[in-house]
């Protein structure tokens, strides 16, 4: 299978292209220019890299319809779901009409599967598990621009006759993460052997592991299901207990940090998936424990010297 990745220098993006080149796959990667590549540098030389913005896509026209993909894993986004990015105008300008432009180029070129990547933001506010059923109602621009991208990216698809998929993960987490999210952060304060700064913890939120989620989204890729899936482990946690847990694994002594910072305004207190149509759709199951994913994401952190 031919497959092109966008936004592959991401922390979703390195370990779906390395599942590919292990499953054998031919993949072409298209990354912003000037993008750090530390997640990927090792194996660019068994990929085929493609260098543009997303929001000038259409001008590489021509190396998309030289690779032929069959498949495209569309997960470029510029900015993010952080306190920086969430309500900045640049969501939309940077990333909706890049993304219809790429369904167009796909076309174009002979894709048969298109699969999109949007967000847990979309769906809003919502105290139980969520399904794919019920309306969003995004509170943020991030949430807002994912959630249009999804719906105008799936009537072009259908109207071009490209197999739709679009996946919401919720709470990832793993070896190569963002250094600023909560798990690595709490990872290098504790192996540092430094107190974190954290709020009380009593969030719930629901975190699956990188490699469960990666081949989540292979069965979706090779299979003939299609439409919005959620992607989470289907169960909350409190945030304390993941601080507990990483304190634990690394010096049961050190102080855990809680209550040091405030909640937010707007602190979202729960966050849960209901995976059951991903599970009927593919028989997906998550296989890694909370204390074995951490257990994984904290050696391979102690190892790497990261964050």
């Amino acid at each position: 299978m031919r497959c092109l990745v966008t936004g592959a220098t991401g922390f979703i993006g390195s370990h779906l292209a390395r599942w590919l080149l292990r499953q054998g796959q031919s993949i072409a990667v298209l990354i912003r220019p000037g993008s750090d590549m530390w997640r990927i540098r090792d194996v660019l030389p068994a990929t085929t890299v493609i260098h543009s913005d997303l929001w000038r896509v259409a001008e590489i026209a021509d190396q998309i319809h030289a690779f032929r993909p069959e498949v495209i894993f569309h997960l470029a986004w510029q900015g993010g779901n952080s306190s920086k990015f969430q309500n900045d105008p640049a969501q939309v300008f940077s990333n909706v009409l890049g993304s219809l432009t790429l369904v167009r180029l796909a076309r174009d070129a002979g894709v048969q599967r298109w699969i999109g990547f949007g967000t847990s933001a979309e769906y809003g506010r919502y105290d139980t598990p969520v399904s794919e059923n019920q309306i969003p109602t995004p509170t943020t621009m991030y949430g807002r621009a994912k959630y249009s991208t999804c719906l105008l990216t799936e009537k072009l698809c259908e109207q071009y006759g490209i197999a739709f998929v679009w996946i919401r993960p919720f709470w990832l987490y793993g070896p190569y993460d963002d250094p600023g999210r909560m798990i690595p952060y709490v990872i290098a304060a504790f192996l540092r052997g430094e107190e974190p700064a954290l709020t009380w913890g009593e969030q719930q939120w629901d975190y699956l592991y990188i490699q469960d989620a990666v081949e989540a989204i292979w069965l979706l890729a090779t299979g003939e299901q299609t439409g919005v899936f959620n992607l989470g482990v289907g169960q909350v946690y409190l945030i304390r207990t993941i601080v507990e847990c990483i304190r634990d694994l690394i010096d049961p002594k050190l102080t855990l940090g809680l209550g040091r910072v405030p909640y937010g305004v707007r602190q979202v207190m729960r966050v849960q998936a209901d995976i059951s149509k991903l599970q009927k759709a593919t028989g997906w199951m998550p296989r890694t424990t909370l204390e074995n994913g951490l257990k994984q994401t904290v050696e391979w952190q102690r190892m790497n010297r990261y964050g």
